[in-house]
């Protein structure tokens, strides 16, 4: 997916937003403190002025109704995460687009031993408007995945991981399906006490429903842990080549590939991170996407109850088969945001955010602006 297709701010703000109040005590604890279950509800109205994200795309209100139940088990060596969603929402205009999405997860967790490692599975329904495509798209998302990070000696370890992902889009008409296989492994070495270096190969295979497949290896180099003696997170570069196949009239790609995230606590209220990401995709138009993205967060805890949030980012997407004939997207968003919890068991959110894409086709040269405001009770 290409990058501003789900507004990237806005849900920047409004996850800031949530993380910046304290988690409440559960609603139900069992055997002893070690299963608990939460049950988080919420209700916002936003405006959009672009639904479709496209030039002249007109906008609507829109108003959600959200309902989370979450299970923790922290007993033995596994530890236990599930949740079951169903968040809706309704048109004030395009009664067309109102939609009910749930949503499933559970995760298992050993991060005690020798070993430690991960297994998730997620089902997933999503309406947002694509950027790529210029229309409003619903699909459902399919995800597994395992990790696991092993010491060899005192100074080496490895880690590995595998992920399966299956797009399925529920209006298919000029959308393709996608289907991604991903495969990794990266050896670490200790250079000091909070710094590792890396060194990692990864393979991944696209399979669309339009016939076309995309294997993509990639070899990087980085470090994770204190990157700087204010700056902690991970950060990694390297080559990455494509190859295509199938029913597609994309070409080879080689270039650079790249990602990081760092984050800088300047005072324990306010904290700054940024991020940078450089690789190729696959659009549901079936298109292979060169995608450079970078973007700058901060968080700010004013009180106790008053938080503080600002995103702003940038980037370009190439578009590099025939049929996108040159393309060459152009964006710049941005958002602020503020939080007030008015006790443990409710908060409110307010957001704004903007984006605008400037684009070599003309129907996908856009403005758009949201603002949404969130009521949300967790117990």
């Amino acid at each position: 997916m290409v990058a501003p297709a789900k507004f990237r701010p806005t849900c920047a703000v409004l996850l800031a937003a949530a993380l910046g109040a304290s988690p409440a005590l559960a609603l139900v604890s069992l055997n002893d403190g070690k299963d608990h279950l939460y049950v988080t509800g919420s209700a916002s109205v936003a405006y959009d002025s672009n639904l479709f994200a496209h030039a002249g795309g007109g906008g609507d209100f829109i108003y959600s109704a959200g309902l989370v139940f979450d299970y923790v088990r922290r007993a033995g060596w596994i530890g236990v995460n599930g949740n079951v969603a169903l968040n809706a929402s309704r048109f004030g205009s395009n009664t067309t687009e109102d939609f009910n999405n749930p949503r499933f997860g559970l995760e298992f967790v050993k991060i005690s031993g020798r070993t430690t490692g991960a297994l998730s599975l997620s089902a997933t329904r999503e309406s947002e408007a694509d950027a790529a495509v210029n229309q409003r798209v619903q699909s459902w998302n399919y995800n597994a995945a395992t990790n696991f990070k092993y010491p060899v000696i005192e100074r080496y370890s490895f880690a590995g991981s595998l992920a399966f992902g299956d797009r399925i889009y529920d209006n298919p008409t000029g959308l393709t399906d996608l289907r991604t296989y991903t495969a990794g492994m990266d050896l670490f070495y200790l250079l000091s006490t909070n710094r590792d270096l890396l060194a990692g190969y990864q393979f991944r295979r696209s399979e669309t429903s339009a016939n076309s497949t995309f294997n993509d290896h990639s070899f990087t180099f980085g470090l994770t842990g204190r990157i700087l003696p204010k700056l902690n997170g991970s950060v990694r570069a390297g080559y990455q080549v494509r190859t295509p196949m199938g029913a597609t009239t994309d070409g080879s790609f080689k270039g650079l590939t790249a990602s990081g995230a760092v984050t800088w606590t300047t005072t324990r209220k306010l904290s700054l991170t940024g991020h940078l990401t450089r690789d190729v995709s696959v659009t549901s138009s079936n298109e292979s996407v060169d995608t450079t993205a970078a973007g700058l967060e901060a968080n700010y805890a004013m009180t106790g109850r008053f938080a503080l949030s600002a995103s702003t980012g940038t980037g370009v997407n190439r578009f590099l088969s025939v049929a996108g004939a040159g393309r060459r997207d152009v964006y710049f968003d941005s958002g602020v945001g503020v939080s007030y919890k008015m006790n443990d068991h409710l908060k409110a959110a307010l957001g704004y955010a903007y984006m605008e894409n400037w684009s070599t086709f003309s129907y996908s040269d856009f403005t758009r602006h949201t603002v949404t405001f969130t009521l949300s009770s967790r117990w």
